[in-house]
């Protein structure tokens, strides 16, 4: 069976944080997202791939916009961003110092804190390094989504927290 680059996908649940350059501070904003990676339809020849940042809610006055971005191998990275302070925090940081930061929003698993980078979280960074660096995904998943299960009451509860980046993901 073949493999098109079109059938590759990245996708997991992500929020997204405000960086403030004063305090070097990533504050998590109260909103639900999912993070979506695909193959760009026009340069996939060239190894463009599309990231789409979407709210999962409705928020009143609809006041998180989506996130359209391109990724250009070699123009653009994804870095954790180190944190004390409760949660899990990466940039997307670009060669034109454009910056956007994603906090995860998967739960950790029993007996890891919810600022220690979970399994997923390095899978997920993995396959974006990857793909920032070659442009691919191994030949042997078409497609990764990791997704947490609801809880019994069908509540997915996000870590939250105040994130101050250390050195070596400052942005």
């Amino acid at each position: 069976m073949t493999t098109n680059m079109s059938d590759k996908i990245i996708k997991f649940r992500a929020g997204i944080s405000e960086y403030d350059e004063e305090t070097n501070l990533c504050t998590p904003l109260p909103v639900q997202g999912m993070v979506r990676i695909q193959p760009n339809s026009e340069g996939a020849d060239m190894g463009f791939w599309d990231f789409e940042w979407k709210p999962a809610e409705k928020t009143a006055g609809n006041k998180y916009e989506p996130i359209s971005l391109i990724l250009i191998p070699g123009e653009t990275a994804w870095i954790p961003i180190y944190s004390g302070k409760g949660g899990r925090v990466f940039g997307l940081i670009f060669s034109s110092n454009q910056k956007y930061f994603f906090w995860m929003q998967e739960k950790n698993k029993n007996g890891m804190s919810i600022d220690e980078y979970s399994p997923d979280d390095q899978i997920i960074t993995q396959k974006i390094k990857a793909i920032l660096s070659e442009g691919v995904l191994d030949a042997d998943e078409d497609e990764m989504e990791v997704l947490e299960e609801t809880d019994a009451n069908g509540e997915h509860e996000p870590d939250t927290g105040m994130m101050e980046p250390e050195a070596e993901g400052k942005a």
